[in-house]
């Protein structure tokens, strides 16, 4: 019973000095080792300030330094700044915040206007998405994001990519169409397929290609064969052709001995 008496009367004295703490309290010296300080190895804690009803601030000098101080702002609801900038593993930050080594965030937030979330869901899926705010501000666009898939390293975009330049990289190409042993198919049948199935042979229909989209490096590829056929049907009507003007020229030699 008298440690819960003691305990009830720790806490009131707790709370009266917590409501009746002074505008401004300063203190004599705090000293802190360290292996690694300058001069005389102490952290001298000039001023300890109370600023409005719901804000602290505190101003450090360490022995050594001369008399700039750096300080530190803490809030009520648990919100702390510091007027300056603060790096994490460096001794001389350059920006506003600065870490020399790996950091761990949950989301990234750009800010501005014009503000971004780097975001990677915590649901199983390894994935990276890239979305914009919307256009009232309100939320994220998520239709407009763009996500990179960390178990195949495929990446989606809903919307138009564009780029300088894209190089595809895929094997094989469409150089057996020139093998002599290729079988190149009959003109006749790719006009019966063509009547048939209102398309090319070995080549998606626009349906298909609505439906399942296109990869475009398979295309690029088929697209090739098809104007390599087509190269050895040009070079083949050509080869008949020259015979044609051959026997047409022998023809007229013959009439005109006539």
């Amino acid at each position: 019973m008298k440690k819960k008496l003691f305990a009830l009367a720790l806490l009131a004295s707790s709370f009266v000095f917590a409501q009746t703490i002074p505008s401004s309290l300063t203190l004599e010296k705090l000293t802190v080792n360290s292996s690694e300080g300058v001069g005389s190895n102490q952290l001298l804690l000039q001023t300890f300030h109370v600023r409005n009803p719901d804000r602290y601030f505190m101003k450090n000098v360490v022995s050594g330094f001369g008399t700039d101080d750096v300080t530190f702002f803490l809030k009520h609801d648990g919100q702390m700044y510091v007027d300056g900038n603060v790096g994490i593993g460096t001794t001389s930050p350059t920006a506003k915040l600065e870490v020399n080594g790996d950091a761990k965030f949950k989301d990234l937030i750009s800010g501005g206007s014009n503000s971004w979330l780097f975001h990677s869901p915590d649901d199983g899926r390894k994935s990276l998405h890239f979305v914009p705010i919307n256009s009232s501000g309100s939320d994220w666009d998520w239709a407009k994001s763009f996500v990179i898939n960390g178990e195949n390293g495929n990446a989606s975009l809903k919307g138009k990519f564009e780029a300088k330049e894209i190089k595809v990289t895929l094997t094989p190409t469409a150089d057996f169409v020139f093998d002599e042993e290729y079988n190149l198919p009959k003109l006749e049948d790719i006009e019966k397929h063509i009547k048939e199935k209102k398309h090319l042979p070995e080549i998606a229909s626009a349906e298909e290609m609505e439906k399942e989209g296109v990869n475009i490096a398979e295309f690029q590829i088929k697209l090739l064969q098809k104007i390599e056929e087509l190269t050895l049907y040009t070079i083949e009507q050509n080869k008949r052709l020259k015979k044609q003007e051959e026997k047409i020229e022998e023809l007229n030699k013959r009439l005109n001995m006539k």
